[in-house]
């Protein structure tokens, strides 16, 4: 009797082993839940956004090196944004886009096919020898991501934690940043990091309101706050914000906001084109006086020297540009503090050479509005005419920023 039960019990086994395992776990596709098998390859995430230009230029690359992935827009999916928290949390690791997840690592940003696309593919590969295949599994499973510097690893060579340092930078190539000395990674880094085109658009918006000041000193009191007002708010992000904000969220926040501040500049500049259209540009300051609150206000903005309006506005889009780049990718900055961190300096090492990078980060700035200062100045010596049409044009150009700004950011990624 023994026996018999025995055989049948074998006879069971096999049976049961000869069909597919009904473990099954959820997997995100395109908004929808999609079953995959428990043995399945693990799937590859990205949790981003479709105005996000860094994650448009990783999908790119994903397509054309033909590797699977299933895309969690953050605006769209709540439960993917519930998940996308509960990551960034797990790993303290700032809340941008995009996000990879991968088995048990994560990458944040997207630098280029030769940097961050070695890391995924490495990733990959580690992922398919992990127990962690599902985004579920990662959130329960996974260790919080650490990064080491052990094994002396440099180069493209580096494993997949080491390739975090790994950066493929204008004029510089692909370089190891551990290869540069703190002074010199603070200034190539700073100044390679200001030139950030996700934020572009809002310098645009700035530089046609700051067109309209009134004098080249206003110009230069209004650029001269901007500049500060970035600079201290790069330097607080580097700090500790980039770790506890969620520049998601805000950027959905400031984008509309900046949007908005748009619309009402151009109105402000079409309505004082079309009221000046028959002659040269004239300083109409005592009758804006006279005209409604929303004017006056943005008169304020742009007119007056000094007020808590125009210091308000200014510090808005200074914070805006902020916002916005992190909002997209965080991956020069975050590489470089944690090499700081790496390094084991005081807290007074580390602030001279945050400083020496936010400096560099507000080089292009500098020159961006020195030529707009420039350019005002032949401007008015080329008379009204050409004021007004600056004026006219201006307006149009703003009133188009702040619509799109408010109706599809997406539709300024490059």
């Amino acid at each position: 009797m023994k026996k018999f039960l025995t055989s049948w019990a074998l006879l069971g086994i096999l049976l049961f082993s000869a069909f597919p395992s009904q473990n099954f776990t959820k997997a995100y596709e395109e908004g929808e839940s999609e079953t995959h098998l428990g043995n399945a390859k693990a799937i590859l995430y990205v949790f981003g956004r479709d105005d996000c230009g860094f994650c448009k230029a990783l999908f790119t690359y994903l397509e054309d090196e033909n590797i699977e992935f299933t895309y969690l827009n953050l605006k769209e999916d709540k439960i993917a944004y519930e998940h996308y928290n509960q990551i960034t949390e797990k790993h303290s690791t700032a809340k941008v886009t995009p996000i990879i997840v991968i088995g048990e690592k994560i990458i944040s940003g997207f630098n280029g096919p030769n940097t961050t696309g070695k890391q995924i593919k490495l990733a990959i590969e580690e992922a398919e020898d992990s127990g962690i295949k599902t985004l579920e599994q990662h959130i329960a499973l996974a260790p919080a991501q650490t990064v080491t510097m052990e094994g002396g690893c440099t180069g493209i060579s580096c494993d997949a934690g080491g390739m975090d340092y790994v950066f493929e930078l204008p004029f510089f190539g692909i370089v190891d940043l551990r290869s540069f000395s703190l002074l010199t990674l603070s200034i190539v880094l700073g100044v390679i990091d200001g030139f950030n085109p996700c934020a572009m658009w809002v310098l645009i918006t700035f530089l046609v309101l700051l067109s309209q000041a009134g004098s080249r000193q206003k110009m230069i009191f209004l650029a001269g706050l901007f500049i500060l007002a970035q600079g201290i708010m790069y330097n607080l992000i580097l700090n500790v914000w980039y770790k506890t904000w969620d520049f998601v969220a805000l950027d959905e926040i400031v984008t509309p906001v900046v949007g908005l501040i748009a619309v009402g500049g151009a109105i402000f500049f079409l309505w004082r084109w079309y009221k000046n259209r028959e002659a040269t540009l004239v300083c109409d300051i005592t009758d804006i006086e006279t005209q409604s609150k929303t004017i006056n206000k943005f008169k304020e903005i742009v007119q007056s020297p000094i007020t808590i309006t125009s210091v308000f506005a200014i510090l808005v889009i200074a914070f805006s540009v902020n916002i916005i780049e992190f909002a997209c990718s965080i991956g020069i900055p975050q590489a470089y503090t944690k090499i700081l961190e790496l390094n084991g300096l005081d807290f007074l090492e580390r602030q001279w050479y945050i400083l020496v990078f936010t400096l560099g980060y507000m080089f292009d700035d500098v020159i961006v509005f020195g030529l707009a200062i420039w350019g005002y100045s032949n401007l008015q010596s080329h008379g009204g005419k050409y004021a007004q049409l600056s004026l006219l044009i201006g307006g149009i150009l703003m009133l188009i920023l702040g619509i799109v700004l408010i109706a599809n950011p997406g539709l300024l990624v490059l």
